[in-house]
């Protein structure tokens, strides 16, 4: 099974992208802390991981560039209402998405970057 672990910082926002998710046959990890994505990374083991910019503890981007220094096979989709960058690959990340009450655009990315079951 897929393993997404998703760093969101609004409480009723990590259980509905959980549960969204879930329903997509994704076994997921909900946290709303930077410092926890890094310390899950070993023993989760997560295929994809997915980090709001504006965590409470740490930046995203910070959070992303650990993820990827320490694990390049992990894919990082941004979720967040921050501007991306033109040039995505600045901020270590293999997608990004803009945060909206249409979850589709989400799942859509997460499906394509998460390898095949």
């Amino acid at each position: 099974m897929v393993r997404i672990l998703l760093a969101e910082s609004e409480p009723h926002l990590r259980r509905l992208l959980r549960e969204e998710l879930e329903d997509e046959g994704y076994e997921v990890l909900v946290t709303g802390r930077g410092a926890d994505v890094a310390g899950l990374l070993d023993s989760y083991q997560p295929d994809v991981v997915v980090l709001e910019i504006l965590l409470s503890d740490m930046s995203g981007l910070e959070t992303g560039r650990i993820v990827k220094g320490t694990h390049r096979g992990i894919r990082v989709v941004y979720h967040s209402n921050c501007r991306p960058p033109r040039d995505l690959s600045s901020w270590g990340g293999d997608d990004y998405v803009f945060k909206s009450a249409d979850l589709d655009r989400l799942k859509k990315v997460v499906h394509r970057l998460a390898p095949a079951a």
